[in-house]
């Protein structure tokens, strides 16, 4: 069986397969209930939410000694997962700007570089191979970063949430939150003993979300984020003598960046004349009232 690479045939297979099943989502709900689709995008979070959990049964997952690192909120989009059902029920309109742009973007940008999909390790340093195309796996990889992207699709396309550029700022702050909330959890899993202790800070180990830096060196896609830290970020460790970054902080300028032009994109999709309007506000000169140039 092949495997998944960049631009393969299975690598646009997959693609296909969630662009088809997108389609059909949205003629399937086109003429239900607000209550009906409410209902029916909750049961798909949850559904999610249970692969989450059930992934453990999988290989290769019986590798890993303490299991239950793999379904804590160990990397963004298990975060996501995990909160998800939580967040969609919420009023405040911050956190579901949050739930809505983060959600879509984790999975188109895994459809667009599925790393894990093609990686011949796991977890960071267990080493299992060539992983076949339609390996367990693989089929779970897929279909929770797809759900995690079709959720807030169909919330945007049903209008059962808006975006605001006036609230665009705070995106990247949640994100910086959330990845520190995953930092946290490695320190909670690392004092516990379910991660070895010469594992935390080491970006070539578990590094969830790259919170410890990038693996081995900034090359490829990792070159647009290296080139926006600061070299004073780089440590060395004091009794495993490997390099990192200090954790989060230095993804701030990154996230800031980055964060803030996906967010960007996003409002300029969904709340298009708004944005245009927030951005001639800020930039078109103020006209000088009759009253203030007698002031003058």
């Amino acid at each position: 069986m092949g495997q998944v690479q960049l631009f393969n045939g299975y690598y646009f297979l997959y693609i296909f397969i969630a662009f088809g099943l997108t389609i059909l989502s949205v003629k399937f709900l086109k003429n239900k209930t607000d209550r009906f689709r409410h209902w029916f995008i909750f049961g798909l979070i949850m559904i999610n939410l249970a692969v989450h959990f059930l992934k453990v049964l999988l290989f290769p997952y019986s590798l890993v000694d303490e299991v239950w690192t793999k379904v804590s909120f160990e990397n963004i989009c298990a975060v996501s997962v995990l909160l998800f059902p939580f967040l969609y029920f919420t009023k405040n309109k911050t956190l579901k700007d949050y739930m809505v742009m983060v959600g879509m973007a984790s999975g188109i940008i895994t459809f667009i570089a599925p790393l894990d999909a093609m990686s011949e390790f796991f977890n960071g340093t267990i080493y299992i191979g060539p992983r076949s195309a339609f390996m367990l796996e693989n089929i779970r990889f897929y279909l929770a970063h797809f759900l995690l992207f079709l959720v807030p699709f169909l919330m945007m396309h049903f209008k059962m949430h808006e975006l605001s550029i006036r609230r665009a700022y705070r995106a990247p702050f949640m994100l910086l939150l959330v990845l520190l909330l995953i930092f946290i959890n490695e320190l909670m899993m690392t004092a516990i003993g379910w991660v070895p202790k010469s594992d935390l800070f080491d970006p070539n180990k578990r590094n969830p979300s790259f919170i410890f830096g990038a693996r081995s060196s900034f090359t490829g896609l990792g070159l647009f984020i290296g080139l926006l830290v600061p070299s004073f970020m780089m440590l060395t460790h004091p009794v495993y003598e490997f390099t990192f970054y200090i954790p989060v902080l230095w993804l701030v300028i990154p996230t800031m960046i980055y964060g803030g032009a996906i967010a960007l994109i996003f409002c300029m999709i969904y709340d298009k004349e708004d944005t245009i309007l927030f951005f001639k506000e800020k930039f078109t000169p103020k006209a000088i009232t009759q009253e203030e140039k007698q002031n003058i």
